[in-house]
């Protein structure tokens, strides 16, 4: 098979997902001052604009996710690779206040939701455009991208990415930092084993349970 019938059988049988149009239009602008000769312009013009997209398309597909992740926000968390990190982290502290969702709505300024099989918390407290809330062992955060501070989370071990939720799953203790919005940093504490997703705008922390049933809990969050 020459390398033309190879390039078209690879063309035909690429699955990615919708690429933007600058993207498409900045990769053709980029490969028309290519210096090729005339009568190969066009067809090499195609082929190389045809697998820069394909690359760039594929680059953020599920599989990969998770290495784009490592320098990117999820939501209002940045994960941040280190190349060391706790080994341990101490027991997953309960949230102290006794809000009730009602109330913590209207400090937060968002209507915050819970996982449908965990019940009532135990406990809830709120400050503008962020919530917590805690059952035995088990703690949920939930805050708007657009707060003033954000979460850094220190991590030394590999992403898992959660197609299910379009998640993240921090599968080893890590340094949990706050940034405000001067950019000052302050570690918070060491967070154990903790998914991470966004929805509507509004992102989740959950800490406290295995990966399965926390992916369970977050897609019954409602």
């Amino acid at each position: 098979m020459s390398l033309d019938e190879e390039l078209r059988v690879l063309g035909r049988s690429a699955v990615v997902p919708p690429v933007a149009e600058d993207l498409t239009a900045a990769v053709l602008s980029r490969v028309a001052d290519l210096p090729v000769r005339r009568r190969l312009r066009d067809r090499w013009r195609a082929f190389v604009a045809g697998l820069l997209v394909l690359v760039a398309g594929a680059a953020l597909t599920p599989p990969v996710r998770a290495t784009v992740a490592e320098w990117l926000n999820i939501g209002g968390v940045q994960a941040q690779p280190v190349g060391t990190g706790p080994s341990t982290a101490p027991p997953v502290p309960g949230v102290p206040g006794h809000l009730s969702l009602e109330e913590a709505e209207r400090v937060a300024g968002f209507k915050p939701v819970k996982p449908k099989d965990l019940g009532a918390p135990v406990g809830v407290e709120a400050s503008k455009g962020f919530v917590a809330m805690s059952w035995d062992g088990i703690r949920l955060e939930q805050f708007q991208a657009q707060m003033s501070m954000r979460y850094i989370k220190k991590y030394y071990a590999s992403l898992e990415y959660v197609p299910g939720i379009d998640g993240y799953w921090f599968k080893t203790p890590h340094e949990l930092v706050l940034e405000d919005a001067n950019g000052a940093e302050r570690v918070v504490r060491v967070a154990g084993p903790t998914l991470v997703w966004v929805h509507d705008g509004v992102t989740f922390r959950l800490e406290g349970v295995e990966k399965a049933k926390a992916v369970e809990l977050a897609s019954g969050t409602s």
